[in-house]
């Protein structure tokens, strides 16, 4: 078919994806080695820099440095994406952070170790935007959310594994000797990158100029507070202090159970994230996003009255299942939402905003915790609920102005 036809034709839209059939299989094996190796040593991230003699406020002090490093480096690397490509950004940052970590782990006090575990962090946060473009643009439209939930099977697999592999390790070579094989782990990840992945940036990336001040408008700007809230949900409760806090103070968990109620979410995260993809693909990426998001909140409010075993166990179940729900359909929303011209700037932008905003969420919701204990996870409720209104709003918008695609303008 492809032979016959004139060289009139249109081009057929498969052709452009049959180059990049190794992509998604190759993202998900090397995501997946890449977070087993960080998670060897991550969980026990903050006691390396006390042996090395940092101070808990240096720990924290240098901890915010790096997130705020990180997303402005999402935003550059957004903008550099539409320039240079894709692949550049998504192989040679971690070649430069798996070498980071090796030198890191021969560092003879704190101090040497943050200057050399900054080059780490922004390689790392520099892969940030460009992972959710490399995916979803490797495939169809309709086959985005798959892809997105092989990529997080992957990775709930690897959360699993790696802190268990870390503990074995552990008392023979060490917390410096976890950092010289996660380095090394690293490095071969993104040389597998440098071997198997191709190019995706579509050849009408950059034909549009892009401002800072277009993420807020339009379309943009509904995505924007669509994401930032979803963060803000994930900081008030996977993916920040409180649940485990809460566990410990009003549950009486001790931590060795707290930590295996969060390895039993993993194991529902991973199995989840396959059943995601299917249900993206059959009813979008707003809807489940929407439905996600509100459903982990609500989990969370549910699962915080809890006191019995099975109460809690069907709780961190629930919350896991949500989470998985909304994590695979945000990635999809965001590829597929975001005219393609402007779609890695968008969302380096996205990146750095929602990363200062939930930098902000945090401290304001440690401060309102000592006033009532649930407060952080009324304000995920609060901020699920603006979530599914701004998703709502963007799939009803009609402005004919923004970054609106000219498929759906026209």
């Amino acid at each position: 078919m492809t032979a016959s036809r004139g060289a009139g034709a249109a081009p057929n839209p498969g052709d452009r994806y049959a180059g990049m059939s190794r992509n998604v299989p190759t993202m998900a094996v090397t995501t997946g080695l890449l977070v087993g190796a960080i998670m060897l040593w991550s969980p026990i991230f903050s006691l390396i820099m006390r042996d090395l003699g940092a101070s808990d406020l240096q720990i924290s002090l240098a901890i915010s440095i790096w997130a705020l490093i990180g997303a402005v480096a999402q935003y550059y690397a957004g903008r550099l994406a539409d320039r240079v490509g894709r692949f550049p950004l998504i192989v040679y940052p971690m070649h430069l952070g798996g070498l980071a970590l090796v030198a890191a782990g021969f560092m003879p006090s704190w101090l040497p170790f943050a200057f050399i575990y900054t080059l780490w962090a922004i390689g790392n946060a520099v892969t940030g935007p460009v992972f959710s473009l490399i995916v979803g643009e490797s495939v169809p439209p309709a086959r985005r959310g798959r892809a997105f939930g092989l990529i997080e099977f992957s990775i709930g697999v690897s959360l699993i594994l790696g802190p268990l592999a870390g503990a074995k390790l552990l008392p023979y070579v060490g917390a410096r000797g976890l950092l010289i094989i996660s380095g090394v782990l690293v490095f071969a990840a993104a040389t597998g990158r440098l071997l198997s992945l191709r190019e995706t940036r579509p050849e009408s990336t950059g034909s549009k100029p892009f401002a800072f001040r277009h993420v807020f408008e339009g379309r943009m700007g509904l995505v924007l507070l669509a994401v930032a809230l979803w963060n803000v949900v994930l900081a008030m409760t996977m993916w920040g202090p409180f649940l485990s806090l809460h566990a410990s103070d009003a549950m009486g968990l001790s931590k060795a159970t707290i930590n295996v109620f969060f390895a039993l979410s993993s194991v529902v995260s991973a199995v989840m994230s396959l059943v995601a993809g299917r249900l993206v693909g059959r009813f979008g990426a707003n809807q489940v996003f929407s439905v996600g998001g509100m459903g982990l909140a609500v989990a969370v409010l549910l699962w915080s009255v809890q006191r019995s075993t099975v109460g809690i166990v069907a709780g961190f179940v629930l919350m896991s299942a949500f989470m998985m729900l909304a994590m695979v359909s945000s990635d999809t929303f965001r590829v597929s939402v975001i005219e393609e011209s402007v779609r890695g700037s968008a969302l380096g932008a996205i990146g750095m905003l929602t990363g200062f905003a939930t930098a902000l969420a945090m401290p304001v919701a440690g401060y309102l915790k000592q006033i009532s204990p649930m407060a952080p996870f009324w304000i995920s409720l609060a901020a699920a609920a603006g979530l599914v209104v701004s998703v709502v709003a963007l799939t009803r918008h009609d402005t004919r102005t923004g970054f609106q695609s000219e498929a759906a303008s026209g």
